[in-house]
């Protein structure tokens, strides 16, 4: 049998990115079946105009100083290319859907957030948490990032 593994992404952040997308990429080179659910802020990942705009907000005050959370994404994304090798966010995406990771969005936020299909990435399925629990209770790992 071949083992499942999920991850849910709840922050349209860098760094709340990063780990699903890492993490289910190895998943699949390691002969897992892998998918990341999208669930409240984790949508603007997979949303066609956000995720080319995600940000990184540092702790205390800088975080919420004007233009300091885009700079600091453009900052994060820098370092983890050149001091780690790790792709961009939007180079990990295209790497995940060519390793064959699922992509899930969350029926109950895109109903929230007015969300239609054609508003996400493609490739991305729409689901909701029922089904989600089903998927989860059969696999092997869960883990929310």
């Amino acid at each position: 049998m071949i083992p499942k593994a999920n991850f849910i992404c709840s922050r349209g952040t860098v760094d709340g990115v990063y780990p699903p997308l890492l993490l289910a990429i190895q998943s699949r080179r390691i002969g897992a079946n892998s998918m990341i659910f999208f669930t409240f802020d984790g949508i603007n990942a997979i949303h066609k105009e956000k995720s080319k705009k995600l940000k990184y907000f540092p702790q205390g005050i800088l975080g919420v100083v004007p233009g300091v959370p885009s700079m600091a994404a453009k900052a994060m994304v820098k370092m983890a290319e050149n001091k780690a090798q790790v792709p961009a966010p939007a180079d990990l995406f295209e790497m995940a859907i060519c390793e064959g990771v699922k992509f899930f969005a969350c029926k109950m936020s895109m109903d929230m957030m007015d969300l239609k299909k054609e508003d996400l990435i493609e490739g991305v399925e729409i689901t909701d948490a029922e089904n989600f629990m089903r998927i989860a209770l059969k696999s092997e790992v869960n883990m929310f990032m």
